[in-house]
């Protein structure tokens, strides 16, 4: 019989590219969070905006996935996505709350202490990032 799935409490959703310094630099972190935030319901997914011939694309998801030890799953927007054309910048990270609405974006790299405490915030756990309400825009720059 199939396993019930569990109730999602929220979920990142983080658009990367193989050849973006920051992504690698920020992997890590959200790989981390990804393990340490599943069993409360909320899941991790990235997005590879990486554009060229379908081979070479796997192929580089693939290296990043390995040298960087991902265990979160990874996809691909459509090519008629608008998402290819809307990102201000890589890598780009979304918070989604339980109702399935963007809580947080974070654009350019994440600071781990930042987006956990937004997470746990979601979760209901703790009080948002310093300085930053869940629905802002938010850049560590």
């Amino acid at each position: 019989a199939p396993r019930p799935r569990r109730a999602r409490a929220g979920a990142g959703a983080r658009f990367w590219a193989s050849w973006c310094a920051p992504c690698w630099e920020e992997t890590p972190a959200l790989v981390r969070l990804s393990q340490e935030m599943s069993a409360s319901g909320v899941e991790i997914v990235g997005i590879s905006m990486d554009e060229g011939r379908s081979e070479q694309i796997d192929a580089e998801v693939r290296r990043f996935k390995r040298a960087l030890h991902v265990t979160y799953p990874i996809g691909f927007p459509s090519r008629m996505s608008q998402m290819l054309y809307a990102l201000e910048e890589l890598p780009t990270t979304i918070l989604v709350d339980r109702q399935g609405r963007a809580a947080k974006i974070y654009v350019g790299a994440i600071r781990e202490k930042n987006v956990r405490a937004d997470i746990k915030a979601l979760l209901g756990e703790a009080k948002p990032s310093p300085g930053q309400l869940v629905g802002s825009v938010a850049s560590p720059k």
